[in-house]
C-alpha cells in the first residue's frame, strides 16, 4: 500500500478529513499522479471513491491542473461506474469544458469519446448530481456536434424513463423551453 492509500485509510468522509487529505497532496506532489490513477480507476472500493473526492477538490483549487491528466481521464470516462465517482468527475470535466478553449483543445478523437461517455451516463445513471453534470458537460458540445441535442431530446424528453425531481431545472435550463 503506497502512502496516499495508507493516508486515506483513517480519514472519515467530511469535509474537513477530505481537505486534510488536500493539503497532504499539495504538501506530497509526488502523490498527484497516483492520486488521479486512484480516482480514475475502475473499481469503486473506498479508496478509489475518496480518492474521488479529493481529486475534484485539487482540480477545483486550480482548474488548469486538468490539463495534463486531461487526455489520460477522458480514456479512463467509461470505466467509471460508481455514482459517487461519476459525480465528482463530471463536475470536474463541466467547470473544465465551461471555458471554451479547453472545448476547442479536444481533438475529434477526444470529444467522440468524451461525448459517448457522458452519454453512457446519463443513460445509465439514477443520481442527480451525476446525470445533472453530465447533462451539463453535454450541453456545451451541443453547438460542435449538432446530432448530440436530438440524443439528448431523445433520451431525456421523449423517453419514458422517470427521471429525478431535481434534474427539472437542468433540464429547462438545457432545453430552455
Amino acid at each position: 500500500m503506497d502512502a496516499l492509500q495508507h493516508y486515506f485509510k483513517n480519514l472519515k468522509a467530511s469535509r474537513t478529513d477530505r481537505e486534510k487529505a488536500l493539503n497532504y497532496v499539495n504538501e506530497h506532489p509526488e502523490n498527484q499522479v497516483i492520486l488521479a490513477e486512484l480516482a480514475f480507476h475502475s473499481k469503486a472500493q473506498r479508496v478509489h471513491i475518496y480518492a474521488a473526492w479529493v481529486w475534484e477538490l485539487f482540480i477545483l483549487e486550480d482548474i488548469d491542473r486538468l490539463h495534463s491528466y486531461l487526455h489520460q481521464c477522458i480514456s479512463k470516462l467509461p470505466s467509471i461506474t460508481n455514482s459517487s465517482k461519476r459525480r465528482s468527475i463530471s463536475k470536474i470535466f463541466w467547470y473544465y469544458f465551461r471555458v471554451k478553449s479547453n472545448r476547442e483543445a479536444l481533438n475529434e478523437n477526444e470529444k467522440q469519446k468524451l461525448i459517448e461517455a457522458f452519454l453512457d451516463w446519463v443513460i445509465t445513471e439514477d443520481k442527480t448530481a451525476p446525470l445533472s453534470f453530465s447533462i451539463k458537460v453535454l450541453a456545451l458540445f451541443q453547438d460542435e456536434a449538432p446530432e448530440l441535442s436530438v440524443q439528448l431530446k431523445e433520451l431525456l424528453i421523449h423517453s419514458n424513463r422517470t427521471y429525478p425531481k431535481g434534474l427539472n431545472p437542468v433540464l429547462r435550463d438545457v432545453f430552455k423551453n
